[in-house]
């Protein structure tokens, strides 16, 4: 067994891993002593372990009991990760909260779970948390994960102070050891707080044993098998949130389970820049940053003039056509297979350069669909995206389309020499930033690879794959998700001092009701088409999913967002946020006068130009779902204006209100 498999609990999984590894980088980030910095400085496990003991003695000594609730209000940085396993260890429970959150928000979380104590990520958030601590009795204290100097409040203590705390109580220090140790599988991991896209959030009571049944789940494919039992060491770039779900369970757990070193990006403004100087092996993300990069590479290739554009033009034709094999699971024919190589080594290996992407051996993408051409075209670049599907409540995936076998591959020489030639390229090589089509040996491992073991690899764009395993989903009659699982919290838990709820969330056979609507097709892969309170039915009672027909939408190089309407109206229609650096640019070839984003948005040669991208996305729709009237709009959708959630999300009813009289306009 893997020691993964062994520990009941990431806080034993973390220590054990930190002994095995004592003077191997674990983080990496920015940051120095808690504050900003111009240089990567390195923490090692045994640091980064020693920290966290004595911050959890710490903790011991401001009273932290079991089960008391700590609020983690920081952005992504090592001690975000340091200080979730202090209070693990303490045996309290970690409330992770978005550092973007309002005041409100902020208090609303705070007040419900009953927090006893707030760990700020820097002074800015140490003083929203103290601006709202008034209003939450059940606070007592507040911990800056960087330095304070002369701190505003007797209730605040900084980092630095709270660890040497910590080291001058070895009662304490002892305390936290057998606290640690006597944590079990049923004991509470995290209450994690969903984004509330219709209403105030409600707290997940997550337990330590979904947890494990989650990382279970990551680590079940035959790729990362390889990589554990090679003893490879790779590097990821932490960006997603971890106070969400998805980046807490792919971009901590998985990554603390494979004994990955952690990149903290430094926000996700610095992302190019940071892609380009960690050059990650692993990089899990939301579908917008690989959106971006398709954008920018097909700006690109429209910009080449001549030979270059025609070369360009042929590696993206090959790239296609191999992309379609693969993904299939067919073999490539000879003559495709040696286009792919040049492809590859010529053109496509300089993109990955550009972006960063040259040494990355595993990407995924979750928290929405990624669309199926963008999917294509990571794997014309010889770079496989795995979706998965789950949500806050199933502790991330329940579904993945990670590439795993039909069938077991056949127990012969040539299959299990080619599974290792596959580790050889695809990961060995490619970590190394080697493209390993540019060598003789290289394209010939790649070419029994794809002969043998690529053809018995499921992976289906516009799918999220198949249930992970001991997972079980069924569609109930009305088309709604429903799943059973180890990594499904659990009735008795459920929300935090809502049990109504939690009742109502479960059939009475035990299944989750997610919520989602979605089918499985003839391959028995899952299919998520829309939020079940999200579905539009008009007033002549056709029900239509907007969620595909708003990603046709974006999928336009000149769309950045948008919104379908049509909830009991008698046709559809959507407001449109225009990608305004282009439309600028177009609105200057177009000879129209430079103005604002306001001008742009009534110009009738702009709205034009919309209307001919409406009407071709009308083009694969049918009649009752075509977009009959749009709206563009001069500003985004964004989580400080309200309409997004944390997790970038649409709230459907916010827009809706915000934009009532410009929707009504639309009807008129």
């Amino acid at each position: 067994m893997y020691l993964y498999q062994t520990e009941d609990t990431q806080c034993g999984l973390f220590f054990t891993q930190a002994s095995r590894f004592e003077n191997d980088v674990f983080m990496r980030a920015k940051l120095k002593n808690g504050e900003p910095c111009r240089e990567w400085t390195d923490i090692t496990w045994g640091q980064a372990a020693r920290e966290a003991g004595h911050l959890g003695a710490g903790l011991i000594e401001m009273s932290i009991a079991k089960n008391d609730r700590i609020g983690l209000f920081s952005h992504n940085r090592p001690r975000w990760v340091i200080a979730d396993q202090a209070i693990q260890g303490a045996g309290a429970v970690g409330v992770p909260i978005y550092p973007t959150s309002t005041d409100n928000q902020l208090a609303f979380i705070l007040n419900d779970c009953g927090a006893k104590g707030v760990v700020a990520g820097d002074r800015d958030l140490m003083e929203q948390a103290l601006r709202v601590k008034a209003r939450v009795p059940s606070l007592a204290f507040i911990v800056c994960l960087s330095p304070v100097k002369a701190p505003p409040d007797p209730c605040i203590i900084d980092y630095d102070r709270l660890i040497q705390k910590g080291v001058d109580a070895p009662s304490a220090q002892a305390q936290f050891d057998r606290r640690r140790k006597d944590l079990k599988s049923s004991d509470t991991g995290a209450i994690i707080y969903t984004s509330g896209t219709t209403g105030n959030p409600k707290g997940v009571v997550l337990s330590q044993a979904n947890f494990k049944a989650q990382t279970e789940v990551l680590m079940s494919t035959p790729m990362l098998q390889k990589i554990i039992e090679r003893g490879i060491r790779l590097e990821n770039l932490c960006f997603l949130p971890l106070c969400h779900i998805m980046g807490r369970t792919t971009d901590y757990h998985l990554q603390m389970a494979i004994g990955t070193t952690m990149n903290f990006s430094q926000s996700i403004q610095t992302i190019q820049q940071d892609l380009l100087e960690v050059r990650p092996n692993v990089l899990l993300s939301i579908p917008r940053l690989y959106e971006k990069i398709f954008e920018a590479v097909r700006l690109h290739g429209e910009s080449l003039t001549g030979s270059r554009k025609k070369f360009y033009d042929w590696a993206m034709a090959a790239g296609d056509q191999a992309a379609e094999h693969l993904i299939a699971g067919e073999p490539l024919p000879p003559a495709l297979g040696l286009k792919f190589a040049v492809a590859n080594s010529m053109v496509y290996d300089k993109i990955r350069k550009k972006i960063g992407f040259d040494r990355l051996v595993v990407a995924g993408s979750g928290g929405a669909p990624l669309p199926a051409e963008i999917t294509r075209f990571f794997r014309s670049m010889n770079i496989t995206i795995t979706e998965g599907y789950g949500l806050t409540e199933t502790t991330s995936a329940v579904t993945s389309n990670a590439p795993v076998f039909v069938e077991p591959l056949p127990d012969k020489w040539i299959y299990k020499k080619a599974m290792e030639w596959l580790v050889d390229t695809m990961v060995v090589m490619q970590a190394r930033g080697d493209c390993p089509f540019k060598t003789p040996k290289g394209a010939l491992k790649m070419m029994v690879v794809s002969k043998l073991i690529s053809p018995r690899f499921i992976i289906k764009p516009g799918t999220v794959g198949r249930p992970c395993r001991n997972t079980e989903i069924r569609i109930a009659k009305d088309g709604e998700v429903l799943v059973k699982g180890p990594q499904v919290f659990s009735m008795e838990s459920g929300y935090f001092n809502q049990q109504e709820d939690t009742s109502e969330t479960f059939t009475e056979d035990g299944f989750f009701r997610t919520g989602d609507i979605g089918e499985f097709d003839e391959d028995g892969l899952l299919r998520i088409t829309d939020r079940k309170k999200s579905l539009i039915v008009t007033s002549g009672g056709k029900n239509i999913a907007p969620q595909p027909i708003e990603m046709a939408l974006i999928m336009d190089m000149y769309v950045d967002q948008a919104c379908i309407i049509g909830d009991g109206r008698n046709y559809i229609t959507a407001l449109i946020v225009p990608r305004f650096d282009l439309v600028t640019e177009l609105a200057r070839e177009m000879g129209i006068p430079s103005g604002s984003n306001g001008d742009l948005v009534r110009s009738p040669e702009i709205i034009g130009f919309f209307q001919e991208r409406v009407d071709r996305v009308n083009q694969n729709l049918a009649r009752y779902e075509q977009i009959k009237r749009f709206r563009l709009l001069p500003g985004a959708f964004s989580e400080e204006t309200g309409e997004l959630t944390p997790t970038q999300k649409m709230k459907r009813r916010v827009i809706y209100e915000k934009y009532g009289r410009e929707i009504d306009a639309l009807y008129q």
